[in-house]
């Protein structure tokens, strides 16, 4: 059978806007951080929706158990990972530029406070543990479960 040159389909994408945010907590929850790109499937329970919209700014990250801190850094890194796909195609964009970049503000503090507190979580996060603490007398990364050993805090 011989496929004729023709367009068997064409895709229409519309251009996403910037709109409406989700906080944190609730994009882990939508898997969007974009309120206007969480169309709800048929079945799902959408009752997280109504909690309010705050942004997670001055946090004391003294107060904070390892748990809890890893916990903010899983849902401000999943937040930055969704601005970024944002900004591929809306590189200009003065809001997703500013959210993002209060949010890399937030995940470098939450980073560092991990790192010294427990272990460092990157290579980066060694660079705050020594500048904090130099005396620390030997290498910092095996201070921390290896992640395939589920480590606990």
């Amino acid at each position: 059978m011989k496929i004729k040159e023709e367009h068997l389909a064409i895709a229409s994408v519309p251009v996403q806007n910037w709109g409406a945010l989700y906080s944190r907590s609730q994009a882990l929850k939508a898997g969007t951080v974009f309120r206007d790109l969480d169309l709800p499937f048929w079945a799902a329970d959408s009752s997280f929706l109504t909690e309010s919209c705050r942004e997670e700014q001055g946090m004391d990250t003294h107060s904070m158990d390892g748990e809890t801190l890893m916990e903010e850094i899983q849902k401000v890194s999943f937040f930055l990972d969704d601005l970024r796909l944002y900004l591929d195609t809306h590189p200009e964009d003065p809001e997703g530029l500013a959210a993002f970049q209060t949010a890399l503000g937030q995940r470098k503090q939450l980073m560092t406070a991990f790192a010294v507190r427990f272990y460092p979580l990157t290579q980066d996060c060694m660079t705050d543990v020594f500048q904090q603490k130099p005396m620390v007398s030997g290498f910092c990364w095996q201070e921390g479960a290896a992640p395939w050993e589920g480590g606990e805090v």
